[in-house]
This record gives C-alpha cells, structure tokens and sequence, in this order.
C-alpha cells in the first residue's frame, strides 16, 4: 500500500492541480505542501480534509488501496 503522501500526490498530478493552489486553498505556505508532498511532514486529519478538500475528493480515498478516485459527487476517475 503507497503512504498517504503518495496517492496525495498521485491524484493531485492526476487531477493538473499545482502545489501553489492545494497550499492556498489550506490557508497554508507552499512550504508546509511540499513538505507532505515529500513526506517530510506528516498531515493532521484537519489537514487532510482539507487536501481533500482542495482536491475535490472524499478524504477516506487517501486510506484506501483501490486505484481510482471517488469524487464527492459519486463519480469516479480513473488515475
């Protein structure tokens, strides 16, 4: 199973969205992204929601091993 940081990662790249967007959309420095980015910084559950968030996904995809990613509206993207 890929660490949480990697499937972050992993759905961001898939999705075109920047390290600069996620940060700002946290309320947070691109410093503090990049940090979880690279698995130098371990995320809070309030600061996952808020990847998730940012991300347009449901937080529980980062804990699970399938490969695709379900949207909050149910659908689902392959990555």
């Amino acid at each position: 199973m890929k660490p949480v940081y990697e499937k972050i990662e992993d759905i961001r790249k898939s999705k075109g969205v920047t390290k600069t967007h996620i940060a700002k959309r946290c309320g947070k420095t691109v410093a503090w992204y990049y940090g979880i980015s690279k698995g130098k910084r371990q995320p809070n559950v309030e600061s996952l929601q808020e990847i998730a968030k940012a991300l347009d996904v449901d937080v529980r995809i980062f804990f699970e091993d399938s490969l695709s990613v379900k949207r909050k509206n149910n659908s689902r993207e392959v990555i």
